[in-house]
């Protein structure tokens, strides 16, 4: 099997309310090459049952979840990448959301240098869907 080419890691703790919303808009994006690796915390919440629902998409290729919480989204991140097939790795934590062309306008963006990080504006949107700002404000 040949290797995505991008690695979606959504590292979760106690997000369920946010969680399918987060999972969607990955699933979502116009760049379909793509695998998807969720990963739970210990979570306390709906967040398992949340993550599972997904395990029917191909592109969902790890579900782990843990036993103990790690104290550290850190560890999370590590767990994911050493799971990650991808040329490309995305931190997708799991109480966002994103615009379907995200990966699409990343990947394409001065796709001649040779650029090992990209990151995108964020905005602030409450829990209603309300945009109240973004992160340059």
């Amino acid at each position: 099997m040949a290797a995505p080419l991008v690695s979606v890691i959504i590292p979760n703790f106690n997000h369920a309310a946010f969680l399918r919303e987060r999972i969607r808009s990955v699933l979502g994006q116009t760049v379909a090459d793509l695998e998807v690796i969720l990963l739970d915390d210990a979570s306390t919440d709906d967040s398992v049952l949340v993550m599972r629902a997904f395990t029917s998409d191909p592109r969902v290729t790890h579900v782990v979840v843990n036993e103990v919480n790690s104290g550290s989204p850190f560890h999370q991140w590590r767990k994911g990448m050493a799971l990650a097939r991808g040329t490309w790795v995305w931190i997708a934590e799991s109480d966002d959301s994103c615009a379907p062309d995200l990966l699409e306008r990343l990947l394409n963006y001065h796709a001649t240098d040779e650029v090992g990080l990209r990151y995108s504006q964020s905005r602030i949107i409450d829990e209603d869907g309300i945009r109240k700002g973004s992160m340059l404000q």
